[in-house]
C-alpha cells in the first residue's frame, strides 16, 4: 500500500514537473507541437555512445545535451549506480524545439529505457503516450522514477533561477548549422575534387574509417543548405607533425574553414572546428602517398570571414573530406 502510494505520488511530482519545465523553456524557445508519431520516432533513435553523443543530427531530428552536460549519476544503497541523460529535441528542417529525450540507464545491466518528454503545446496523445512510459514503464525499474524526477526537478530549478540567456531561440537556431562555406572543397571518391556547393546527394565522396585509419567510398545521403546573414566562419591552420618543431615549415599550412560548431576528426575523437587548440592532431589524405597522416594546429581564428550560406554533407560513413582533412557530420 505504502508503494503504490509512494510511486503515485513519484509519478504526479514528474508530471508537475514536466508541465512547468515545458512552459517555461518552450515560452523561451521557437517551438512546434510534437505529434503522437514524432513521439514514437524520437523514442526509436538510437544513440550510439551516450558519453561522447552530445549533439547530432539523426533523421528528421537534432538531439543536443545542451551545454554538453554530463548524465545524471545516482548511487543507490543497492549499490547499482543509475545514469539519466538529457537530450533536447529540435526538428532538423527549421530547428524549431518539439521535447526532451532522457535517456535512462542500468549501471548493472547497462539496459537503456528512453522518456520523450513532449513541450507543452504538443498533441494530447503524445502526452498520454509519455504517461504510459512513465506508468507501465517506469514503475517496473527500482530507482528510475525517483531519478527522473530529481533531474526534471533540477532541470525546473534551473530554470526558476534565470537559466542562460544564451540558449535563446535565435542563437539555438545558429547553433545547428554545422557547415561549410560554398567552396569547400571536397575529395570525391575516385580521387578528383569539388566545391561542396556542387556535390549531390547519391554521388561517392572519400570518408575515414577510424578503426582500419584507412580511406573508403560512401554515398552522400543528403546536402543541407542554410542561408542567414553575417553566418561566421572559423578557421584553422594545419601542418605535417614532423614540422611542428622544425624552424622553417616546408609545407604550406592547409586551411580548414567552417562554423566554429562543426566535427572534425581528431586523435582524441570528435571535436568542434571551434574547440581545436594549437597541437591538437587532426588527419589529412596526402595525395603523393596515397594515405591519411596526422597533421597538427598551428594556428586558430575564430572569425576568418562571413558567408550568407553554408553547406553540410550527409554520408552513409558519417564522415568525409574538407580540404583533404577528415571531418564528420554534423
Amino acid at each position: 500500500m505504502k508503494t503504490n502510494l509512494f510511486r503515485t505520488c513519484l509519478l504526479v511530482c514528474c508530471l508537475t514537473v514536466v508541465q512547468l519545465v515545458s512552459q517555461r523553456v518552450w515560452a523561451q524557445t521557437a517551438t512546434a507541437s510534437m505529434s503522437l508519431d514524432q513521439l514514437k520516432a524520437i523514442k526509436a533513435i538510437k544513440v550510439g555512445n551516450l558519453e561522447k553523443d552530445t549533439y547530432f543530427k539523426s533523421g528528421d531530428y537534432i538531439l543536443d545535451r545542451y551545454e554538453e552536460r554530463p548524465a545524471y549519476v545516482f548511487n543507490y544503497s543497492d549499490g547499482i549506480p543509475r545514469k539519466i541523460y538529457l537530450y533536447k529535441v529540435f526538428t532538423a528542417a527549421d530547428t524549431k524545439e518539439l521535447g526532451l529525450l532522457a535517456i535512462y540507464e542500468n549501471g548493472k545491466t547497462k539496459e537503456t529505457k528512453p522518456f520523450v518528454i513532449p513541450g507543452a503545446s504538443a498533441d494530447r496523445k503524445a502526452w498520454d503516450a509519455y504517461i504510459d512510459d512513465l506508468k507501465y514503464v517506469g514503475e517496473k525499474e527500482a530507482g528510475l522514477m525517483s531519478a527522473l524526477g530529481f533531474v526534471l526537478s533540477r532541470e525546473m530549478a534551473l530554470l526558476m533561477g534565470g537559466g542562460s540567456k544564451e540558449e535563446g531561440g535565435e542563437k539555438k537556431k545558429e547553433e545547428y548549422n554545422f557547415c561549410f562555406p560554398a567552396d569547400a572543397v571536397v575529395t570525391l571518391a575516385n580521387r578528383q575534387t569539388k566545391a561542396i556547393q556542387g556535390v549531390k546527394a547519391g554521388e561517392e565522396v572519400m570518408a575515414y574509417d577510424a578503426k582500419t585509419r584507412l580511406l573508403v567510398p560512401t554515398r552522400v545521403q543528403e546536402v543541407t543548405v542554410h542561408e542567414k546573414p553575417d553566418l561566421a566562419i572559423a578557421g584553422v591552420w594545419v601542418v605535417p607533425v614532423q614540422e611542428v618543431s622544425a624552424s622553417v615549415s616546408l609545407t604550406k599550412p592547409v586551411l580548414l574553414e567552417a562554423t566554429a560548431n562543426h566535427p572534425v576528426q581528431t586523435a582524441a575523437g570528435a571535436k568542434k572546428l571551434g574547440a581545436l587548440r594549437n597541437g591538437d592532431v587532426l588527419y589529412r589524405f596526402e595525395g603523393a602517398t596515397q594515405s591519411v597522416s596526422a597533421w597538427k594546429v598551428a594556428a586558430v581564428q575564430s572569425t576568418i570571414r562571413t558567408v550568407e550560406k553554408v553547406y553540410n554533407l550527409t554520408t552513409e560513413k558519417g564522415s568525409y573530406l574538407i580540404n583533404d582533412v577528415v571531418v564528420l557530420d554534423k
